[in-house]
């Protein structure tokens, strides 16, 4: 096409007219190629849109994951084929090929490699009042014990509640994997372990929870949060607006209200995200990340909206979930016995005993002291900074004798409960009978 002529720049030569005819030909077939082939996958689109809207319909918590395996499997939640078989024989309820994207492990550069895997879906098995996610991490093993040997091991009850700790799969070590074989209650999630990711591992116990569980509602908790689960299962009872508690639109835990959004490059919750995305100095009311409730219902629609649309991640956990779900009609309890703030918990600060230099034993301050073993007690007591205060707690609320019956209406929830004794006895003998 271009002759070098001595003296003078590039000139372009003459066409070869039987080259240019040659050229013009194979273009004219590359592009009768090219068009059938897109209309070939327009097509197969359209057919795999319409079959997928009906599953999505026929399955409402459609999400990718797997149920645990016959085997003990290191990764519950593959996130790829090659993991899922290295698990050994998974019992799936059912495999496709759908085209959501995993909410587990979906960041950044990896949602391209999530798309090009087969999901696996699997439709919910055991039926519970309350689904608890724990998150926890490497190194806290003890807190882990701690807490099984406070409440979590009491947690594990057919048909009311059940716990798992999770973890993410870069946290798994050869004491983690240990632990996960004898106590096979703890989950993996593929992601980050930074401070600014726990917001995935939350979106997680969500996904976990409404793919494996037919669970009323779900707590996200930490590993240094004591859960008093027997009166938490009876308070959600009774906050129930619907006969079989599927239709709450619940969203509970300690409030926040207007928080101020920090802009400080550097600090624990700088969060410049938040504010580029939205313009406001402030945050919508959410409630403490230390643990808060939302019903399956509400948990459905963010796993949901995630795997079609994706949520806006910022990096402060408990504020994202209150911004998620600022738009949404439903019910904001600010519940005054869920401590879960993000300052220490509920002891009195040591004192010496006169004329002796050990200091004495743990005191609680008055207001825990006085609602421990009371009609009206803690659900949720945060930032247990030491596994010894973790068992003293556990053992003070086992030595409660009083228990409530499960009509009485504690006075912090009164406000909230809607139904009349009557009423909820009438829905009580209808659920029954169905």
């Amino acid at each position: 096409m271009f002759a070098r002529v001595a003296g003078s720049p590039w000139k372009r030569s003459a066409p070869d007219r039987h080259l240019l005819g040659a050229r013009t030909l194979f273009a004219c077939v590359f592009l009768l190629v090219v068009s059938g082939a897109l209309n070939l996958w327009l097509l197969n689109e359209r057919l795999s849109g319409t079959h997928g809207q009906t599953h999505i319909i026929q399955q409402q918590e459609l999400i990718v994951s797997t149920t645990v395996t016959e085997k003990a499997c290191p990764s519950i939640n593959c996130t790829s084929v090659c993991n899922r078989l290295k698990c050994g024989k998974s019992t799936l309820k059912q495999i496709t090929t759908g085209s959501l994207d995993a909410v587990s492990g979906v960041v950044g550069s990896a949602v391209a490699n999530v798309k090009a895997t087969a999901n696996q879906i699997s439709s919910p098995s055991e039926s519970v009042t309350l689904f608890i996610g724990i998150l926890s991490g490497r190194g806290y093993r003890h807190r882990r014990q701690a807490v099984r040997d406070a409440w979590a091991s009491k947690c594990q009850v057919q048909g009311v509640s059940a716990c798992r700790f999770v973890l993410s799969q870069e946290e798994v070590t050869p004491l983690v994997e240990e632990e996960m074989q004898q106590y096979q209650d703890i989950v993996l999630v593929h992601g980050d372990t930074t401070y600014k990711s726990i917001l995935l591992k939350s979106l997680f116990v969500l996904e976990h929870a409404v793919t494996h569980y037919d669970a009323r509602f779900i707590l996200k908790t930490d590993d240094d949060a004591f859960v008093n689960v027997p009166a938490f299962v009876q308070q959600l009872r009774l906050l129930c607006e619907s006969p079989d508690c599927r239709r709450e639109r619940l969203y509970m835990g300690k409030q926040c209200r207007r928080g101020k959004v920090i802009l400080s490059p550097g600090h624990k919750w700088d969060n410049g995200a938040y504010y580029n995305h939205t313009g406001l100095a402030t945050y919508a009311n959410y409630m403490f990340g230390g643990g808060y409730i939302v019903s399956a219902d509400v948990a459905k629609a963010l796993v949901t909206l995630e795997s079609l649309v994706k949520l806006k991640f910022t990096p402060i956990e408990d504020a994202t979930v209150g911004f998620w779900l600022m738009g949404m009609d439903i019910r904001q309890i600010d519940h005054p016995r869920m401590n879960t703030n993000f300052w220490a918990c509920c002891f009195k600060t040591p004192e010496r005993a006169p004329g002796k230099q050990l200091v004495s034993g743990f005191q609680l301050d008055n207001e825990t002291e006085a609602h421990i073993c009371s009609d009206d007690p803690w659900l949720i007591l945060h930032k247990l900074d030491s596994p010894t205060k973790m068992r003293y707690i556990g053992a003070r609320f086992a030595a409660c004798k009083n228990r409530t019956s499960p009509t009485v209406i504690p006075g912090s929830l009164r406000e909230w409960v809607a139904q009349t004794d009557e009423q909820r006895q009438v829905d009580s003998k209808q659920l029954i009978s169905a």
